[in-house]
């Protein structure tokens, strides 16, 4: 029954524009305990189990809207919070490799066979969740980066370059965003780009075993995106692994070689050109 309130909670609910999280809904009853992580992680295990059949009574709409707040890390914590939860490591690892049961189960089936990146066909809530899920997903990462480095560079990228082809922004608005960044960077020195990936590259070079038990399913879920015959999924798994060559290219370019090698005959040529981007780790 609690697992039936959680689903309500996030999918028995009309799709509004904006989403429903982000309105005020502080009259109901939180079924997640304060998105805490052994909720939220025991939530997603069991969802993850049998997605097709938990979600059945929802419309794509509904479902699209509905994993977006759980797996997108800008949208709730519940997957943050699974990421966190302290489970024994293999049911960590089996929680994780079930995500491929909900691209086969509720992606597969649901979304429309066709692909999103370089396209000007408007996209559903079910599609782009499925296409952006490796991208906005805090399951695409299990190591804490240096986030004050990363944002260090952000800032001066963003003060050394002319932001006005970029951004439509008023001049005041542009001018207090600079003034910002200047006040951020008074006490700071930012790194270059090329030692934050070799920071990067070191800090990845030396996964502990758990950490790199994670990547390994992760890897192992896109890879079999790979295989399923809708192209809406085989796009996600190349869209996750082409995020995933720039820090752990032993296990990722493998998996698109072994796909292209295999398929490149009977694929689209949009499919193999973006499979050759995701190889390059040139994709966005």
């Amino acid at each position: 029954m609690e697992f039936q309130q959680q689903l309500d909670y996030i999918f028995n609910r009309p799709v509004t524009e904006p989403a429903w999280y982000w309105q005020a809904h502080d009259d109901e009853a939180d079924p997640f305990n304060g998105e805490d992580p052994l909720t939220a992680f025991a939530f997603i295990e069991v969802l993850c189990e049998n997605p097709g059949q938990h979600l059945a009574a929802y419309s794509d709409d509904q479902v699209g809207q509905g994993l977006n707040y759980i797996f997108n890390g800008d949208c709730s914590n519940l997957a943050h919070g699974f990421r966190a939860a302290a489970v024994a490591p293999d049911r960590k690892v089996a929680a994780l490799r079930a995500l491929l049961h909900l691209f086969r189960d509720v992606f597969a089936p649901r979304c429309p066979p066709q692909t999103l990146a370089g396209s000007q066909e408007k996209s559903g809530p079910l599609s782009s969740i499925c296409y952006m899920f490796w991208d906005v997903s805090p399951l695409s990462h299990w190591l804490n980066l240096d986030q004050d480095a990363l944002s260090s560079f952000a800032m001066q990228h963003f003060l050394d370059s002319d932001i006005s082809d970029e951004f439509d922004l008023p001049e005041e608005v542009q001018e207090l965003m600079r003034q910002h960044a200047q006040q951020a960077l008074a006490n700071r020195t930012p790194k270059s780009w090329e030692d934050i990936q070799a920071d990067m590259m070191n800090l990845y070079a030396n996964l502990p075993p758990e950490v790199e038990a994670c990547y390994q399913a992760i890897a192992d879920v896109m890879a079999g995106c790979l295989r399923l015959d809708n192209p809406a999924c085989v796009e996600s798994g190349l869209h996750g692994l082409g995020h995933m060559i720039p820090f752990l290219p032993d296990l990722a370019t493998p998996l698109i070689d072994d796909f292209l090698n295999s398929n490149i005959k009977n694929l689209p040529a949009a499919l193999i050109q973006y499979a050759r981007s995701a190889r390059s780790g040139m994709i966005q």
